[in-house]
């Protein structure tokens, strides 16, 4: 009886939809960005590389969902097991979607760099961005955790993925200033 009601549960279908959009959403930008790059080559190449690896990390999210549901649908599969794919899709899910918003950020500032130069607005691009996606994430995560203690802050993957957002701001910026990190 407990895996029927666990086989009425689990509901990956949207995220499997959600992960196939991302995919598309990749490949399209892919093919736009080479179709008309920024006036320099700033910041395409790490941009490419990023989305590209997204792809993959989409890719195996849709994988990993049709997995837990193809098990959950054999109801002798544990609950435990299915979890554990649901996990692995959620983890690569938001890999995925942390490295496109960090190839949009870089992208972002490398065609503003080629088409205004070093003005602030080409500084504020990327900032304003990531600040704007950690404050969704912040007020996702309240939701989320709503009557766990310090729960909104303490979810180890999100703080890990705006960790690196915050690490390819502090490149744009030394970039920006013209710091160079390698001597």
């Amino acid at each position: 009886m407990r895996n029927e009601e666990h086989h009425q549960s689990i509901n990956v279908r949207d995220w499997i939809t959600l992960s196939t959009v991302m995919i598309g959403a990749v490949l399209t930008i892919l093919a736009l960005i080479w179709q008309l790059p920024p006036p320099t080559t700033h910041g395409i190449v790490t941009s490419t590389f990023l989305l590209m690896i997204s792809f993959i990390f989409f890719v195996n999210s849709v994988s990993a969902n049709s997995k837990a549901q193809f098990e959950a649908n054999q109801r002798k599969i544990s609950e435990e097991r299915i979890q554990r794919f649901v996990t692995f899709a959620e983890y690569s899910f938001g890999l995925g979607f942390t490295l496109v918003i960090t190839g949009f950020t870089i992208l972002g500032y490398g065609y503003l760099l080629g088409y205004v130069g070093r003005t602030l607005i080409t500084l504020f691009l990327p900032i304003i961005f990531l600040v704007t996606t950690w404050v969704i994430i912040f007020i996702y995560n309240i939701i989320n955790y709503m009557g766990k203690p310090l729960g909104a802050i303490r979810s180890l993957k999100r703080n890990l993925w705006i960790f690196l957002e915050l690490i390819c701001l502090t490149i744009i910026i030394f970039d920006f200033f013209e710091v160079l990190l390698i001597p």
